[in-house]
This record gives C-alpha cells, structure tokens and sequence, in this order.
C-alpha cells in the first residue's frame, strides 16, 4: 500500500503546539499533537461554531451547545471540563483551553474566509 503525503498549509497555530492545517484535499485538520483529525471544510465551520457557542454560553452541567447529539458541547462542573463531541470523536479541554481552541479556530476561518456554522436556536439535549 502506498501513502502520497498531501500538500498542507499551516492556517493558525498557538504557543501550545496546537495547529489547524488545510489539506490538499480541501479537508481541514486539527493537530494537537499527539492527536490529530481531519473534517470537511463544513464540519470545520460546525466545530467552530460551537466552540464560539460554548464561550459565550452560561456554565451549567449538561449540554451547553449542539447541532445534534453527534454535535455538541457538554459541561461537567465537577471535573470543569468541557466535552466536545463531533461523530463519535471527544475532545476535553478546559475551559481556558476551550478559549484557545476558539481563537485558533477563528484565525483559521480568517484565512479561509469562513464563518462559524450556525447552531439551532432553540432546544436543548439536556
């Protein structure tokens, strides 16, 4: 089996290792080092959007923000830890971690001159 390596450019990283690339493919990649993914320019824009949505969200346990179950942003206030759940893939982060996420998110839109994706305006999983 043969790989060809995809040409990348980096559209943002920050002072903790963390970048977001955009493939070859069209696909954009979040790379945390140790962990790295890959989601449609799409699925970039709905991750972004609810990452912005967490931010601004009040801090209570239990989903604070959401697209659809697969989709969404999950408070635990015993542990102050934030789950972002995105087609079957969890990512924890802290709520500092979470503001650099976003920011990192939010220069890379710049460069490729997206928008945050839209959530539902109503209803709630919890």
């Amino acid at each position: 089996m043969r790989f060809e390596l995809a040409p990348y450019r980096v559209l943002a990283k920050n002072t903790q290792g963390w970048h977001i690339l955009h493939l070859g493919d069209d696909r954009v990649q979040f790379d945390f080092g140790p962990f790295a993914f890959a989601v449609s320019r799409a699925g970039f824009q709905l991750i972004h959007g609810l990452a912005e949505a967490a931010l601004s969200a009040p801090q209570h346990a239990g989903c604070i923000a959401h697209v659809s179950v697969e989709r969404s942003v999950w408070f635990d206030p015993q542990q102050m830890c934030l789950l972002v759940v995105f087609d079957g893939m969890v990512l924890r982060f802290r709520p500092h971690e979470l503001l650099a996420f976003t920011m990192l998110c939010r220069e890379a839109a710049g460069v490729l001159g997206v928008t945050p994706g839209s959530l539902p305006g109503a209803g709630t999983l919890n």
